[in-house]
């Protein structure tokens, strides 16, 4: 209704949609080891020291659909909440970038038939906007993805 009038202000502008952060990293294991060592070690390769609350000492955990960390005292923040799954080929998730909230987006990740015997993990976060929250968060994750799934690479034995 509120359109009716002649005076009736604008609806603000929808920020522009920018572009996915996409990387890929290739490891010697198949796609069902790659999808375990992913979801089921992430303690054990995530980089606490680049992307957490408390930092060293705090442990990630995929666990009830969620990517939570806890800290030392036992102190729970959830990063983001699995949206769907496919059994060690895909993994989706609707990323919060803070404990607190952040501008939601979308996170997928691949197990892809490698060469060989191998797997490419292809990670695909998209749903970054033009808004300044939202470029800057992207540009932490742009810098973060290629360091994380590195150390992921290496954990699964590969090299980068």
């Amino acid at each position: 209704m509120s359109d009716l009038f002649s005076d009736a202000s604008p609806p603000p502008p929808t920020p522009e949609r920018i572009s996915p952060i996409e990387f890929e990293v290739t490891v010697p294991v198949p796609p069902e080891h790659a999808a375990a060592g992913f979801a089921e070690h992430i303690h054990l390769w995530w980089p606490v020291e680049d992307l957490s609350v408390w930092g060293a000492g705090s442990f990630f955990d995929l666990e009830d659909n969620a990517l939570v960390e806890t800290s030392v005292d036992e102190v729970e923040a959830v990063w983001a909440e699995v949206s769907r799954t496919e059994q060690s080929t895909r993994l989706e998730m609707v990323w919060r970038h803070h404990p607190d909230g952040g501008t939601p987006t979308d996170l997928t990740i691949e197990f892809l038939r490698g060469p060989g015997d191998g797997t490419t993990l292809r990670l695909v976060h998209d749903g970054w906007n033009t808004e300044a929250r939202s470029k800057s968060e992207r540009e932490l994750y742009q810098n973060f993805w290629p360091l994380a799934l590195t150390k992921f690479q290496r954990f699964m034995g590969g090299t980068p």
